[in-house]
């Protein structure tokens, strides 16, 4: 169709940019409806565990300011809440990944823009095992770079420097094993590792500069639409600290609160999936640039035409 963005391009940086945001402008009906489609469930999942772990903390005020000795188990509920919630981000995390990734290898072949939601649901869950499988190795790995990231913690400026460069590689690293696992069924999850490896070192800086680029980008534009919110946030906090008697008291502070906090988690699953689409286009330019596929098969149709 006209406004068919090809990703396979041999692209410099600014190309990159550009065609992400042509995609984005002719797609984003289709990404949000996938997105809201197939995420209602952690919606309502995290608006529970944000309940829960602001109903502990106004337990936790209540007794300490009556003195009691029932603190504790309003603090377990905060903490078992506020440990379910990092779980089910971590859970969401690699969902939406599934999502994404399947919605442009998908959108790759068909070249057809807005796809239906079911056919990008069936790929990705199809895929959601091994994605998992990819997620689970990633905690593994994600040790080894805390412990480095720890280190370069006691280099001043260098340290800095390079904890961000790995910080930047690390994630590409990941989202581009999850690509590649999704949109090449004949690779498993270690084959997708080791060519995620390969292209990413192939093409290292352009990879880290565009996630560097878009991913500022996108988080700007998004969380500014939450300026306001968190302003009102910051100022029911402040009164908490201030005054926690008429935090506890109040019940639209509560309200609030709650809804806040559960908008700020579902904008950051939204800018996971829309993360892994610039790493998916990156994928196609990298892998372009070490094969030439496109180029070629584009090649061999002007020589058998007539």
């Amino acid at each position: 169709m006209s406004n068919y963005i090809e990703p396979r391009l041999r692209r410099d940086f600014g190309g990159i940019v550009t065609a992400f945001f042509n995609f984005m402008k002719a797609n984003i009906r289709g990404l949000i409806n996938v997105f809201i489609g197939y995420n209602g469930v952690f919606f309502i999942l995290f608006l529970i565990s944000v309940y829960f772990v602001i109903t502990g903390l106004v337990d936790y005020l209540i007794q300490e300011k009556l003195g009691s000795g029932d603190t504790d188990v309003a603090a377990l509920t905060m903490g078992f809440a506020t440990i379910f919630l990092v779980f089910l981000i971590a859970l969401a995390t690699i969902f939406n990944y599934a999502i994404s990734s399947s919605y442009l290898s998908i959108y790759e072949r068909r070249k057809e823009n807005n796809l239906p939601k079911r056919d990008v649901w069936l790929l990705a869950k199809k895929m959601f095992w091994g994605i998992l499988l990819v997620g689970v190795c990633a905690i593994g790995l994600y040790v080894i770079y805390f412990i480095v990231q720890i280190v370069l913690a006691f280099i001043p400026i260098l340290g800095t420097i390079i904890s961000l460069v790995l910080g930047l590689a690390f994630n590409a690293w990941i989202s581009l094993t999850i690509f590649s696992y999704v949109h090449n069924k004949e690779k498993n999850v270690f084959d997708a590792f080791g060519e995620a490896w390969q292209l990413l070192f192939s093409g290292f800086w352009k990879t880290l500069g565009v996630n560097f680029v878009l991913g500022f980008l996108v988080q700007i534009c998004l969380f500014s639409l939450q300026i306001v919110p968190a302003i009102i946030a910051g100022v029911i906090a402040f009164h908490a600290v201030q005054d926690s008697g008429s935090f506890t008291d109040s019940t639209l502070s509560h309200i609030l609160i709650i809804l806040i906090l559960t908008l700020l988690c579902i904008m950051i699953m939204f800018i996971q999936m829309i993360s892994q689409i610039i790493n998916g286009f990156l994928y196609f330019n990298l892998h372009e640039f070490k094969h030439n596929e496109y180029l070629r098969s584009r090649i061999s149709q002007i020589g058998t035409a007539e």
